[in-house]
């Protein structure tokens, strides 16, 4: 078999809520980097991810973090970013604050709160990351546009607000994790950074298998050779997907590279 390019989302595909990588797929994972290259693709900063294959793999792999607004290439150089618009980032600030959202801010690849509530604290031990809690997230995004701003809310529907935020500022909006609503720049997405990583390290998007289970997955499953939606998997990326495998978030990702493996999942 020649050799493929597995790309992976990381949260609700690879690892739950505790964001601990299980040793079966762990050991899968070991096997398929001697003879294949493989991708982590997420909404996540770049050192969080970094951090947790880090420590499970043999070697570094090309990262697509903050849903593509920034990609590392397999030497370790941050070879694209996208940012925020300042006047965009500022519009978007303050209408969260008005509306009562928990929101926070990524900049240089740090991550920044205007309140260190529950949601802060839990997200900061999801992604193995601390938290930097500043007066005013308007006044730090006057410096620099971020990277991306997060909302956390279990209460309302994000989707709504995704669409009310893309109308009202022109952003890209994506639910993640059902309670994550992640904003970057437009035009900006996982398949752009797909993209753009292809372009740099010389893949074909006949080459690439990529996995996901969201909507901000949707876009990196559109473009590739083939793509796997794990069984918990929204009901828009099933949609676009070319397999669906039956079982859910890490144990469906094994399923689906097992599928590929035998040369059953032709894209």
């Amino acid at each position: 078999m020649s050799i493929l390019v597995f790309v992976f989302d990381l949260d609700g595909t690879l690892v739950g809520k505790e964001s601990i990588l299980p040793d079966e797929l762990t050991q899968k994972l070991r096997i398929l980097e001697e003879n294949h290259e493989l991708v982590f693709a997420s909404g996540r900063m770049k050192r969080s991810i970094e951090g947790l294959i880090s420590n499970v793999l043999k070697r570094s792999h090309p990262v697509i973090a903050y849903n593509g607004a920034m990609v590392v290439g397999s030497d370790g150089k941050v070879i694209y970013e996208a940012p925020l618009n300042i006047e965009q980032a500022i519009g978007v600030i303050r209408y969260l604050r008005e509306e009562g959202y928990h929101r926070q801010a990524y900049i240089c690849d740090m991550l920044f709160v205007e309140e260190a509530n529950e949601y802060a604290d839990s997200y900061s031990y999801h992604a193995a990351v601390e938290y930097i809690l500043v007066d005013d997230l308007v006044k730090l995004c006057r410096q620099k546009g971020p990277q991306k701003i997060l909302v956390i809310d279990e209460k309302r529907d994000l989707r709504a607000l995704a669409s009310e935020l893309m109308k009202k500022f022109r952003v890209e909006a994506y639910v993640s994790f059902p309670t994550y609503l992640e904003i970057v720049k437009p035009g900006i997405n996982k398949g752009t950074g797909l993209i753009k990583l292809a372009e740099y390290e010389g893949f074909e998007m006949d080459e690439i298998v990529a996995f996901g289970d969201s909507d901000n997955d949707v876009e990196m499953l559109k473009i590739a050779g083939t793509g796997i939606a794990v069984g918990n998997a929204t009901e828009q990326l099933k949609k676009v997907a070319t397999h669906v495998v039956s079982k859910p978030m890490w144990r469906g990702v094994i399923e689906g590279i097992d599928l590929v493996l035998s040369g059953n999942a032709g894209g």
